[in-house]
């Protein structure tokens, strides 16, 4: 429990400073006002740590939005839908396979299967949807977050019609429009372009 403990003051030293530096970066060298620039230019890209704790393995991706994980301390595996992104369908029994469903679900795979990963709530969102699944933000052993970066990749939309903290929902916004802007994955025009 005490090296848990130290490991947590530790990381909180240590996101203090490096808020600290960026807060520096933003004053002038004459010691005027920080530049102001619009919240959604300050978000990054995607969080980048060098390395993240962890809290679950991922077993498989289910499809595109949804992960199977063994929770650390327990024996049953637990299914987790991605917050705030929507890919397209590819296994719902109820609907026919999505242009790109497939394409979507094997990324999600390839970034994410048998690797450690770090489930993060959001204080916004509920905890679980009605099929059972938690509602979490995945942040993988590298620092990467898989929801944004499902989005900055193109296959996945950012999916903002239920409640989502207000910064995350300009994240994911942004991270679409460049993606969109950059044509890639699902805005790219020959991706679900019908041959007739």
């Amino acid at each position: 429990m005490m090296g848990r403990m130290s490991r947590k003051k530790w990381l909180k030293f240590l996101m203090t400073f490096v808020l600290g530096l960026v807060a520096l970066a933003w004053l002038r060298v004459d010691g005027s006002e920080p530049v102001s620039t619009p919240i959604e230019q300050q978000l990054p890209t995607s969080v980048e740590v060098a390395t993240t704790s962890t809290n679950a393995l991922a077993i498989r991706a289910v499809d595109g939005d949804t992960i199977e994980v063994l929770l650390d301390g327990s024996a049953v595996n637990v299914k987790v839908r991605l917050l705030g992104i929507d890919t397209p369908e590819s296994v719902d029994p109820r609907k026919p396979v999505q242009c790109f469903g497939k394409e979507a679900s094997k990324h999600t795979a390839e970034l994410v299967e048998g690797k450690r990963v770090r489930l993060d709530a959001d204080p916004k969102a509920d905890e679980v949807d009605k099929y059972g699944r938690l509602l979490r933000n995945v942040i993988l052993s590298d620092g990467i977050d898989l929801n944004a970066e499902l989005v900055a990749d193109g296959y996945a939309h950012a999916y903002l019609s239920y409640p989502l903290d207000a910064r995350r929902k300009a994240e994911l916004t942004r991270l679409q429009e460049e993606a969109k802007a950059a044509q890639r994955g699902l805005w790219n025009p020959e991706t679900c372009a019908v041959s007739g």
